[in-house]
């Protein structure tokens, strides 16, 4: 029996206990299948194409835990392949006779006949944290040449391997130790357009946020990087803080808050040699078409600091009606800081100062249409489609103890949160007692016309 075929016969069973009776399988490495095992589990929902394959060999699963998913390193990809930064005078080839890097065809990868095929950049990638190369597999498919570096052998290995299966014939594989004293050494031998960094976020079996703590410290690479006129793409902690980030790094362009199932998995700093002006904030939804084109998208709201700093605020004067629509702002857009730009941009209301959550009069079509020229009056509405939660409000009524009652009793299965309240959202639902679920949302809020309870409709 071969590895594979021990992962799928066995892929159902505990690990542990694999390990613990691995005498019944001399014929195989029963750590690294149980290894993979626990790696595919995790693989499952972040990369289904490499999980549908035996063949891929995970061999660390807190790799397989902290790695992109498919829907995340296609929209670095996106991104990678809409900068304009070539092509170079070594676009779309490897250094020839280099033995560090190897020496592929140079018909390898996107070439026929010596021409990209059409939409493809002619730029080379250097990831320089490349791990189980979920990334790499990405740029791949939008670059001429791509490297993957990995300091763990192991993890450098499975790479190559599985990329390799995965038919991906214009990535090299290193590796270098990356610090301040070996980069100039990589740059200067694979002479990339865009270098990636996901610097490793555990040191010594704890989680840390700041730049300087993770390995390797980016904040010392960034000059060595831009001074040879190159791009600089940055995956960081979706913990760290925005507005300190933005004062470490130099030349950021771009910041980008990524949003996946629901939670924001990652903040991407994209940096251009020279730049000097005020860097562009994207919030947006990784969603898992495969296009490699970030034009068009819903699920996708950019603006510049100085737009949030300069919008004024507009709270709701009146309570609002049954009919109304509310948005809730997700994880990413939360974070982004725009809170007062939604007013003026999209003429939503707040409810109140510290409550982030808006009031809209416009009709349910507004948001649910799918088609924006069947909504030509708001189509600005589709770039929050994804970015939050809408509702369609039920009912209103001062809050109370006969309201929290008549709620409860109303609609007994319901999701409870509380915005600006002296208590929590566990001790509301506790003291509605109900049941969680269903399609019911019930908000209780201090607003700026008092503290109300709103039942809504998810939508």
């Amino acid at each position: 029996m071969n590895l594979a075929d021990f992962i799928v016969r066995h892929q159902n069973d505990d690990p542990a206990d694999l390990v613990l009776h691995r005498e019944r399988w001399p014929e195989v490495d029963v750590a690294l299948a149980a290894e993979c095992i626990a790696s595919r589990r995790k693989l499952r929902s972040k990369v289904p194409e490499w999980y549908a394959d035996p063949g891929i060999i995970c061999p660390i699963a807190l790799s397989a835990e902290q790695c992109s998913s498919t829907a995340t390193a296609r929209y670095k990809a996106r991104l990678a392949a809409s900068l304009s930064v070539g092509p170079s005078p070594n676009s779309g080839v490897f250094a020839d006779g280099n033995a560090f890097f190897g020496n592929p065809s140079l018909n390898s990868g996107f070439f026929a006949d010596g021409k990209f095929e059409a939409g493809m950049q002619p730029m080379r990638i250097a990831d320089l944290t490349g791990g189980l190369g979920v990334d790499t597999w990405q740029f791949s498919k939008v670059a001429a040449a791509v490297l993957h570096n990995e300091m763990n052998p192991v993890l450098s290995d499975a790479a190559k391997g599985n990329l390799t299966r995965l038919g991906c014939s214009n990535i090299s594989f290193s590796r270098v130790c990356i610090s301040a004293d070996t980069l100039p050494e990589v740059l200067d031998s694979f002479k990339p357009d865009l270098v990636f960094a996901d610097p490793a976020r555990r040191t010594g079996g704890r989680k840390v946020f700041l730049p300087e703590d993770c390995l390797p410290n980016v904040l010392e690479l960034q000059d060595i990087v831009l001074e040879r006129g190159v791009h600089m793409m940055l995956k960081l902690s979706p913990m760290a803080d925005i507005s300190l980030l933005l004062r470490k790094f130099h030349c950021v362009k771009e910041l980008h808050i990524i949003q996946a199932d629901g939670e924001c998995k990652e903040l991407l700093l994209l940096m251009e040699p020279g730049f000097s002006g005020e860097p562009d904030i994207t919030v947006a939804v990784a969603g898992n078409d495969d296009s490699y084109s970030l034009s068009g998208q819903t699920g996708s709201l950019s603006f510049h600091p100085s737009e949030e700093r300069s919008s004024e605020p507009r709270f709701i004067s009146a309570v609002p009606s049954p009919g109304d629509l509310l948005f809730e702002p997700g994880a990413a857009l939360s974070k982004s800081g725009a809170f007062n730009l939604l007013c003026g941009r999209f003429g939503l209301c707040k409810l109140g100062p510290s409550a982030h959550l808006y009031i809209s009069d416009h009709q349910l079509r507004a948001i649910s249409c799918k088609n924006d020229s069947e909504n030509s009056g708001l189509p600005e509405l589709q770039a929050l489609r994804g970015l939050g939660k809408w509702f369609e409000i039920q009912e209103v009524a001062p809050f109370g103890k006969a309201a929290l009652r008549d709620f409860a009793t109303r609609w007994p299965d319901a999701e409870v949160s509380a915005r600006n309240l002296p208590v929590n959202s566990d001790v509301l639902r506790s003291k509605m007692k109900v049941r969680g679920g269903g399609h019911t949302h019930i908000f209780g809020a201090g607003t700026a016309v008092g503290r109300l309870l709103i039942a809504c409709r998810c939508i």
